[in-house]
């Protein structure tokens, strides 16, 4: 039985599918930690199901492809950490183009596990796509300019209160200074569980970010304002 709840259990004689199978098996939520030489990253598990993975640069499917290419890893086992959907496959599906793709054959092109809202609307798509892809963001949430949540990747409510309230703050005391009073550039709360709150005011969204301890905030909210900026057209 496995015990997320201590903190250091680490496994031996055991390959790194099948004890993803065993995760999936049990129903377990929990961090899977594999390391192979000086490369390291992680699965996130909720309730038996993949739902994340992070490697170096890379997240979601892309981490998922690297980490089970990884030769004679070993692995440990922690408590979940709160994260979005970055994964959106089946785990026997991931298993079996990781099977192909050791006989040569490449992973078919992973889709995103896109919200509704951001499907039909291209500038949400691009947004959201380029946060999934950041793996020191655990979670994003999208408001208006009137403190309304436009599209969020969990529905913790006293972070989304927060944020709203934050916002509107910062509206209401640029309105009573005057029109010639800029807003802030961004808002950045640090947390008691390590983790920090980027919120990033736009021209007609605002973006609030929950990242890890990990995270460099203005390397995140350059890379995040550069998709919110209309793609330059191409001259014909």
């Amino acid at each position: 039985m496995i015990d997320p709840g201590q903190t250091d259990q680490k496994f031996l004689g055991v390959s790194l599918p099948s004890f993803l199978q065993l995760l999936e098996h049990e129903h377990s939520s929990c961090t899977l930690t594999v390391t192979s030489g000086e490369r390291s990253g992680n699965f996130f598990f909720r309730e038996g199901r993949l739902i994340d993975a992070g490697c170096e640069d890379k997240a979601g499917m892309e981490a998922v492809h690297v980490l089970l290419a990884l030769r004679n890893p070993a692995f440990r086992v922690s408590a979940l950490q709160d994260r979005m959907t970055r994964v959106n496959q089946s785990l026997a599906r991931i298993l079996l183009h990781a099977s192909m793709a050791e006989e040569g054959s490449p992973p078919p092109p992973a889709e995103l596990p896109l919200p509704d809202a951001a499907k039909t609307h291209p500038l949400l798509r691009r947004l959201v796509a380029e946060i999934m892809a950041v793996p020191e963001i655990r979670h994003y949430y999208l408001f208006n300019r009137q403190g309304k949540i436009v599209v969020r990747s969990s529905d913790n409510r006293q972070i989304c209160n927060f944020i709203a309230y934050a916002v509107m703050s910062s509206l209401q005391m640029r309105q009573s200074l005057g029109c010639e009073v800029r807003g802030p550039h961004r808002i950045q709360v640090s947390l008691g569980t390590g983790e920090s709150l980027l919120i990033l005011p736009g021209v007609g969204l605002v973006v609030a970010l929950l990242l890890d301890s990990k995270a460099s905030a203005q390397a995140i909210a350059s890379r995040i304002r550069a998709a919110l900026r209309p793609p330059k057209k191409v001259s014909g």
